[in-house]
C-alpha cells in the first residue's frame, strides 16, 4: 500500500512572489533606518535616535530577517519557489504599520519632543502623536512577531503535506475512508 502523493496548494508564481523574501529584507532594512533615524529628514534628529535604533529598529529588523529566511526555506519546497499571498499581505501590513510608527515617533530635540507628525501638524498635536506612536509601536512589534509565527506555521504545514500527513479533520477522515476502501476491496 503506497501513500498518496503529497498535495501542495498552488502558490502565485510571479517574480515578486519568488523574490519576496529578498524584498522583505530590503524593506525591513529601510524601515529600520526610518524608525531609527527618519526624523533626520526634517532636521529633528535628537538624542533618542541611537536608543530607538538599538532598542526598537534592530530587534524589529531581526524579526523580519528571520521571517524572510524561514519563508525562503519554505518556498523552496514548492514548485513555483514562491511565498503565499497571505505572506505578502501580512508583510505589507507590517511595513505600513512600521512606516506609520516611524512617522509618529518623537525625538528629544533642543525645541522639545518632536516627530515628523508634529513637524507637519504642529507642536500642539504632540499628545495626539503620543497616542498614535503607542498604538503603532505595539502593532509594529506584534506584526513582526506574527510574521515569524506565520513563517513557522507555513513551514510545518508544508512539511506535513510533503510527508503526506493529513492537516485537517476532513483530510484525516478522507484518508481513513480511502484506507478502509483499500482494505475491504471494491464494493459491488
Amino acid at each position: 500500500m503506497s501513500s498518496p502523493a503529497p498535495i501542495l496548494p498552488a502558490r502565485p508564481g510571479s517574480a515578486l512572489a519568488r523574490s519576496f523574501p529578498v524584498v522583505m529584507v530590503v524593506v525591513a532594512a529601510a524601515l529600520a533606518l526610518w524608525v531609527g533615524f527618519g526624523r533626520g529628514l526634517a532636521g529633528l534628529l535628537g538624542s533618542l535616535a541611537p536608543v530607538y535604533a538599538l532598542a526598537i529598529a534592530l530587534p524589529v529588523l531581526a524579526l523580519h530577517v528571520v521571517a524572510a529566511a524561514l519563508f525562503r526555506r519554505d518556498s523552496l519546497d514548492h514548485p513555483s519557489r514562491s511565498v503565499t499571498r497571505r505572506t505578502m499581505a501580512t508583510a505589507a501590513a507590517a511595513w505600513v504599520v512600521t512606516a506609520c510608527f516611524g512617522f509618529f515617533l518623537p525625538d528629544a530635540t533642543p525645541e522639545g519632543m518632536r516627530s515628523l507628525f508634529t513637524h507637519v501638524a504642529g507642536a500642539e498635536f504632540l499628545e495626539l502623536g503620543y497616542g498614535f506612536v503607542n498604538i503603532f509601536g505595539v502593532l509594529t512589534v506584534a506584526l513582526a512577531v506574527a510574521l515569524v509565527l506565520l513563517a513557522v506555521t507555513e513551514q510545518r504545514v508544508t512539511a506535513r503535506r510533503l510527508r503526506g500527513d493529513p492537516l485537517t479533520e476532513d483530510e484525516r477522515l478522507d484518508r481513513l475512508e480511502r484506507e478502509q476502501q483499500q482494505w475491504s476491496g471494491p464494493r459491488s
